[in-house]
């Protein structure tokens, strides 16, 4: 006879109730006698408020995790970025992964709110990440993407901490000309608040200064406003990321219509 006891599990994410039905298995693998229990997980507290009153955005690169509080009113309270490191080993990698989860939720914690990341899109992802260089494309193309998220979600889920996704459409540009000058943002926390904001149901308007030089239709949604703002931005022949500099966005959106004025004359 062997004897042992199971039980005692300190870890949110085996949840084991007192109470409850519970099925048990026993089996042999690898030369090892294993147990595993099936059951219904203790319900969790929820921690994190609703979204109104503020959220954490995560925006997420092969370099590094920006992240960005926004408080209820949608002003920037917190900032900052988790640092990755890539081409670690499976192993040290979950490890680097879970630690960055980990700490996400330590701040949606402290600030008693929700997380909001992009809805998961590899393709999408990886085509944003191309234009800034074929070195993080071919980064992306062999990092656990979808793996973070797969353990955010269960981390923060354990923790009684909200995940929301949101469409990605625009925020890194949004971003780019509203938030990271201004408040002296990364482009990775720019976007960040950008996704936190979206996350309250906040809308982004453009520019005045901005939309005097762009094609305005009434009734157009303000995507529309950023589609023909990304796509000046896509024509130019500087690259994405040395758009954070820019201190006068109206006059280089000015000259990029006129040019593109230009060139339709001529065709």
């Amino acid at each position: 006879y062997v004897q042992t006891k199971l039980g005692n599990f300190d870890r949110n994410i085996n949840r084991l109730s007192q109470d409850g039905s519970k099925t048990w298995h026993f089996y042999r693998k690898n030369g090892k006698w294993n147990a595993a229990v099936q059951f219904t997980p203790a319900p969790v507290k929820r921690v994190s408020r609703h979204s109104a009153y503020g959220c954490i955005g995560i925006d997420m690169n092969p370099g590094s995790i920006g992240w960005a509080y926004v408080d209820g009113d949608g002003n920037l309270q917190a900032h900052g970025q988790i640092p990755l490191q890539m081409g670690l080993p499976s192993g040290k990698q979950d490890a680097q992964i879970v630690d960055a989860c980990l700490q996400l939720a330590t701040l949606a914690d402290t600030f008693s709110c929700p997380v909001v990341c992009e809805e998961l899109d590899f393709s999408s992802k990886k085509e944003q990440l191309s234009e800034r260089g074929r070195k993080y494309a071919r980064m992306l193309s062999g990092w656990a993407y979808s793996r973070f998220y797969e353990l955010l979600e269960s981390i923060l889920s354990n923790r009684g901490i909200y995940l929301m996704q949101v469409n990605p459409a625009y925020t890194s540009v949004i971003g780019l000309v509203k938030y990271a000058r201004q408040y002296g943002l990364a482009s990775d926390e720019a976007a960040a608040m950008a996704i936190a904001r979206r996350g309250m149901r906040l809308t982004e308007n453009i520019p005045d200064s901005i939309t005097a030089y762009l094609d305005v239709k009434s009734g157009k949604h303000v995507w529309s406003l950023w589609n023909q703002l990304n796509t000046l931005i896509k024509k130019s022949s500087i690259r994405r990321h040395g758009f954070y500099a820019i201190s006068n966005w109206e006059s280089l959106v000015k000259q990029w219509t006129e040019q593109s004025v230009q060139s339709k004359r001529k065709c």
